[in-house]
């Protein structure tokens, strides 16, 4: 088990580079990452959360938040529309979809490096304001930040069950 204050470092790091991954190839845009913050740290402030729950010999969340105005700088750049043409179902679905991403790539990072093979659910994307996201599990959790070129912040968080990881 890791220590009782962290999560892995592979995990974060493999959580890190697949986040930074995704965004080069499909939001067409680097981020800077930023410290990663293990425990109960502040949660961010977002109004667009996407999770994908993964299991297996480690079970858990993968969770992406970001506020409104940075989820439609970034699905218009997933759409190559201007973010004032993002309306409807559009938001939802490209951040339910680059959640599913980071999430996937995440699972086939660590099961190239430690043979951990893992299922991983459909994204649930909330939108929002004045919401706060609790476990009622024994959880560690690790927040990654990471920052856009127009500085806007967005946030992919590790949240692995204790009681299920062997």
């Amino acid at each position: 088990m890791p220590s009782a204050a962290t999560i892995e470092a592979l995990f974060i790091d493999e959580l890190t580079a697949a986040t930074r991954d995704v965004f080069k190839t499909m939001v067409f845009q680097e981020v800077e990452v930023l410290s990663p913050i293990a425990g109960e740290a502040r949660r961010p402030k977002a109004n667009v959360v996407g999770t994908v729950a993964f299991a297996g010999k480690t079970t858990g969340l993968v969770v992406f938040y970001s506020t409104l105005d940075a989820a439609q700088i970034i699905t218009a750049s997933m759409l190559g529309l201007n973010p004032a043409r993002v309306h409807g179902e559009l938001l939802p679905d490209a951040i339910g979809e680059l959640t599913n991403m980071i999430a996937g790539s995440f699972r086939s990072r660590v099961a190239h490096a430690k043979g951990e093979m893992w299922a991983i659910s459909v994204p649930a994307v909330t939108i929002g304001s004045d919401f706060d996201i609790r476990y009622v599990s024994d959880v560690q959790r690790v927040l990654c930040p990471f920052r856009m070129k127009n500085k806007a912040e967005l946030f992919v968080e590790l949240i692995v069950i204790r009681s299920a990881r062997q």
